[in-house]
């Protein structure tokens, strides 16, 4: 027992010696994860208007009506500014050893996968993802329930180079 205890060690690190993932350059995200985002609203929107509608026309007209009204169109407004805003605050970047995704602009959230954590990538396209020729990466590491990191809005092309990519570094930390 005393030669293992003997060969282990636990160093502490110097914070500062640490790399900065904020100085890191991301990419964008395509800007047609905008336009999905508001066709998404959209749908919402006019599926609560339309029911907005049967209650004016079945209902006698009262004030409730027409303050609901205004809470729809002021949530929904809010919506359509969040999709605006969150444009340009999706980022990614695929570095040495991990892959660093950051997204918010009131909460901004960045994720850091290291490689040795991933445990596969996948490729997701839903109706309205191919409609307007986007795709979604997926990353899965160990014990996750689901993918741990989905970065929205990649040009299929471009998704599918970043999931090779990943791929290959996936295989080259397994070698080591």
């Amino acid at each position: 027992m005393d030669s293992v205890e003997s060969q282990f060690t636990n160093k502490q690190l110097e914070i500062d010696l640490l790399p900065d993932y904020q100085a890191v350059d991301f990419l964008s995200v395509s800007i047609k994860k905008r336009t999905k985002s508001f066709i998404q609203i959209s749908i919402g929107f006019l599926l609560l208007l339309i029911g907005w509608g049967v209650l004016f026309y079945l209902l006698p007209t009262h004030w409730v009506l027409y303050l609901a009204l205004t809470v729809l169109f002021i949530v929904f407004g809010f919506g359509y500014l969040n999709a605006f805003l969150l444009q340009k605050k999706y980022g990614y970047a695929l570095r040495e050893k991990d892959i660093i995704y950051s997204r918010g602009y009131l909460i901004n959230k960045t994720t850091v996968i290291p490689f040795n954590r991933i445990q596969h990538v996948s490729i997701s396209r839903g109706v309205f993802d191919k409609a307007l020729g986007v795709s979604t990466l997926k990353i899965f590491t160990a014990g996750g329930q689901g993918s741990d990191v989905s970065i929205p809005g990649l040009l299929p092309d471009l998704a599918l180079k970043l999931k090779e990519a990943v791929a290959k570094k996936l295989t080259v930390e397994e070698h080591e």
